[in-house]
């Protein structure tokens, strides 16, 4: 087993040999290996721990392992169940298959057979597992750009209707003041014309003010702290890169670097550039994130040990829809240019063929609060 297809295994068995066998077997390739003796046990480990494989005998006391099966689909359905039987069980077996059962092993079994389901199993629920988390953090990012949109949308057509309720406000106060200059209009229309100027001239002010406040709206641009950004996107990759072999490499400055930045998009720019490290990076190999700040620019910097990019088509890989033969880079990589230089920064990508690839996100120091910077840490 290497290191994508060990994990943690249930097993349960009401016969002594048999359950210490498997376990002992299971252990010797690397599993975590935790041993009951009955389907109730089991539940009980099973409810307290986190488990990637369940291996369970049918026929036991109190309990069988159809039952138990049940309550395990019932508590976490994407854990796989696999189920040991004689042959007189072969129908029961086929049957608890049909019912979500993984797959199942005729005992007396070859050491290899077990250890061959276990093994796909292991595989099978880290891959349900990565695409269950990938589309909740598809889902969220789609939901903050849909809020970003929304909130661009909003401000374009706030500013738009401030034109135009200023532009009317402006002729009538101008209007108002010119007629007040004629001596000959009588008192009374002179008050209530009076009124509509100083009315006027109050919207004009609160329009003025309201337009101010939407082209300085905080909520879009603020000091944002991208070793804060970088962390939180780790975390939630975190599993996926050591679930492949990789080996991840951290170096953050010890203080906050914060630019002035859209939050959201910052983070979609950078969890693309990670997961495009995650994916060119075969097992065995490592992915380096490093940030660093001087007087002139703030930089992150994401290198991988992966196949590399032909250098033919390096000055393409912005563009929206390249692809070769190897490399389908999609929107991706041009949504994170775009990002970028929305952010008055700069991306660029170095790479050679089987050492890896570079890319290197940069912004402008007159962004930056000079004062948060400070040495590296592991």
């Amino acid at each position: 087993m290497n290191g994508e297809s060990r994990g943690s295994i249930l097993v349960v068995d009401d016969d002594p040999f048999v359950l210490d066998s498997a376990s002992l077997l299971l252990g010797s390739y690397g599993n975590s290996v935790v041993s009951s003796p009955n389907g109730r046990e089991a539940l009980s480990h099973f409810k307290e721990g986190t488990f990637d494989v369940v291996v369970t005998d049918i026929k036991m006391p109190s309990m069988s392992g159809i039952e138990l099966l049940e309550q395990i689909r019932s508590l976490d359905p994407q854990v796989p169940v696999i189920l040991m039987t004689a042959y007189a069980d072969l129908d029961i077996a086929i049957d608890a298959v049909k019912k979500g059962a993984y797959d199942f092993i005729v005992k007396p079994y070859k050491p290899e057979q077990l250890i061959h389901s276990v093994e796909k199993a292991v595989k099978y629920n880290r891959l349900v597992r990565m695409e269950t988390e990938y589309r909740r953090i598809l889902e969220e990012f789609n939901q903050e750009l849909e809020t970003l949109v929304a909130e661009r949308t909003m401000s374009l057509m706030a500013l738009t209707v401030a034109d135009r309720v200023r532009n009317p406000a402006s002729t009538i106060g101008g209007t108002g003041k010119r007629l007040l200059e004629k001596e000959e209009l009588p008192e009374r229309a002179r008050e209530g014309l009076k009124s509509i100027v100083d009315e006027a001239e109050k919207l004009d002010v609160i329009v003025r003010d309201f337009q101010e406040i939407l082209k300085t709206r905080k909520s879009m641009f603020r000091y944002e702290d991208i070793n804060a950004i970088v962390k939180n996107l780790l975390s939630l990759l975190v599993k996926e890169i050591e679930d492949r072999g990789i080996s991840l490499e951290v170096c953050l400055t010890e203080n906050p670097l914060r630019i002035n930045a859209q939050k959201n998009l910052l983070r979609v720019a950078i969890f693309h550039v990670l997961r495009n490290a995650i994916e060119a990076t075969p097992e065995g190999g490592t992915i380096s994130v490093t940030t660093a700040g001087s007087d002139s620019r703030v930089t992150l910097t994401v290198s991988d040990t992966g196949r590399g990019i032909p250098e033919q088509d390096i000055p393409r890989i912005f563009d929206p829809f390249f692809s070769t033969k190897d490399h389908k880079f999609g929107m991706g990589l041009p949504l994170v240019r775009q990002i970028v230089t929305e952010h008055l920064g700069e991306i660029t990508v170095e790479s050679r063929m089987g050492t890896g690839t570079t890319f290197r996100m940069s912004f402008p120091a007159r962004w930056m609060e000079k004062s948060t910077m400070g040495g590296k840490h592991p």
